[in-house]
C-alpha cells in the first residue's frame, strides 16, 4: 500500500506540477495579453492625445495667423491713412500755389498763351474755350474766341473744345492736378493690396 501511496503522491505531485505549469503558462499568456492590450491602449491614447493636440495646435495656429493678418492689415491701413494725410497736405499746398498763380497778372497772360497755342494747333477750326465761373472775368481778354463757363472747372485753367472734330485740348488745372495726384498716389504705393 505504501507503494500505492507513493504512486498516488507522485501522481498528485505530477498533476500539481502540471497544473502549476499550466497555470503559469495561462498566467504568462494573460500577462502578455494584458501587456499587449495595455500597450495598444497606450498607443491609441497617445494617438488620440496627439490628434487632439494637433487639432488644438491647428486651431491655435489658425487663430494666430488670423490675428497676425488682422494686425498687418491694420498697420497697412494706418500707414495708408498717414500717407493719405501727407499727400493731402502736399496737394493742399499745390492748390494754394495755384490760387496764388491765378491771382497774379501772369495768369491772364498764361490763358492768352494757351488760347493762341490752341489756335495755332488747329488754325482752320473754331473752338470754344471753357473757363471756370470764377475765371469768366478774363473772357474779354480772349475776345478772338468764343468763351463759356463750365462748373466742372474748379481750380482754373482752360479747356478748348473743337466740337466739329470731336477734340478737346485740356489745359485745366483740375485735370493736371488729378493726374498728378493719381500718379503720385500710385508711385507712393497708396493703393491697399
Amino acid at each position: 500500500m505504501e507503494n500505492q501511496t507513493i504512486k498516488l503522491e507522485r501522481f498528485k505531485q505530477a498533476v500539481f506540477e502540471d497544473a502549476e505549469k499550466q497555470a503559469k503558462l495561462i498566467t504568462e499568456a494573460a500577462d502578455k495579453q494584458r501587456e499587449n492590450e495595455l500597450a495598444q491602449a497606450k498607443i491609441e491614447a497617445q494617438s488620440l492625445a496627439d490628434s487632439k493636440k494637433a487639432a488644438a495646435d491647428k486651431t491655435e495656429e489658425a487663430r494666430a495667423v488670423r490675428e497676425i493678418s488682422s494686425k498687418q492689415l491694420e498697420a497697412k491701413r494706418n500707414v495708408l491713412c498717414h500717407r493719405e494725410k501727407l499727400i493731402d497736405s502736399v496737394f493742399d499746398n499745390v492748390k494754394s500755389r495755384l490760387a496764388t498763380f491765378k491771382a497774379s497778372r501772369d495768369y491772364k497772360s498764361w490763358l492768352k498763351e494757351k488760347a493762341e497755342k490752341c489756335k495755332q494747333t488747329y488754325p482752320e477750326h473754331k473752338g470754344v474755350i471753357y473757363l471756370s465761373p470764377e475765371d469768366m472775368k478774363y473772357a474779354s481778354d480772349l475776345a478772338d474766341f468764343e468763351v463759356k463757363s463750365r462748373d466742372s472747372i474748379e481750380l482754373g485753367g482752360m479747356l478748348m473744345v473743337y466740337e466739329d472734330m470731336g477734340i478737346a485740348l485740356d489745359y485745366t488745372f483740375d485735370s493736371v492736378f488729378e493726374g498728378q495726384r493719381s500718379a503720385f498716389t500710385e508711385k507712393a504705393e497708396l493703393v491697399l493690396r
